[in-house]
């Protein structure tokens, strides 16, 4: 029994670096270390400018404008990476943004979409995320991990995805007045970075015998172990 176990574990080492096992590709833009965390309060001069020295638009800066002039934020990046043959298996998207002002009434997410399409759906999910738990304070900066839906795998698998936000008022600034927050009819707001994740079937490796062949394999060991056996006194 013990050379029969011997030929069996030979069996599976051969097998099993040929079996798919799961591919994953991680992409970011922007600064996801930037110093400050999730759910604080960093201020624009130094921490945002400073986590987004140096990084390509729109991770670069501000855009858009709480107030009456400047508009709302509407911004779009990229994701580049290697195509992907295989059968995408889950996806997600993560956003690091501050100042979007979430808190205030309605809905601040007025557009979301992955390279155009499934704009009604992500965008009903990211506005989920955006009015659950985030933005609870002018200013403040939260991180966002969206999963999305495997009707939009087709779009990433070329090796190329273009998310574009656009939100909406009303935002926030500081009252004066009052010593709270007054609402303003645009909503700007600072990207700071965002993350696409891809997890894939990766192909296997070399040539993987037919299941006749392992089959054939198989008996070919138990025959030799046959023989082995009846040569013992």
């Amino acid at each position: 029994m013990k050379i029969l176990r011997h030929y069996l574990c030979l069996i599976c080492m051969l097998i099993l670096p040929n079996i798919a096992n799961a591919g994953f590709i991680s992409v970011t833009l922007g600064n996801d270390s930037p110093g400050f965390a999730d759910g604080s309060t960093p201020t624009v001069f130094p921490e945002i400018t400073g986590a987004q020295s140096g990084q390509d638009a729109p991770f670069d800066q501000g855009y858009g404008a709480d107030g009456l002039f400047g508009g709302s934020f509407d911004q779009n990046w990229t994701f580049a990476y290697a195509a992907i043959a295989t059968t995408i298996t889950n996806a997600t998207l993560t956003i690091g943004i501050a100042d979007h002002d979430s808190s205030a009434s309605g809905s601040q997410v007025g557009d979301f979409s992955l390279d155009g399409t499934g704009n009604a759906l992500l965008s009903a999910d990211l506005d989920t995320l955006f009015e659950a738990a985030g933005g609870a304070t002018d200013g403040q900066y939260k991180v966002y991990t969206l999963s999305l839906d495997n009707s939009l795998f087709g779009e990433l698998a070329d090796g190329s995805a273009t998310a574009a936000l656009r939100l909406s008022g009303p935002g926030l600034v500081p009252d004066i007045f009052s010593g709270g927050f007054a609402e303003t009819a645009n909503n700007g707001a600072f990207l700071i970075y965002s993350t696409l994740t891809i997890t894939f079937d990766d192909p296997p490796t070399g040539d993987v015998p037919e299941p006749g062949a392992f089959a054939l394999l198989a008996l070919s060991l138990l025959l030799l172990y046959g023989k082995k056996s009846a040569r013992k006194p």
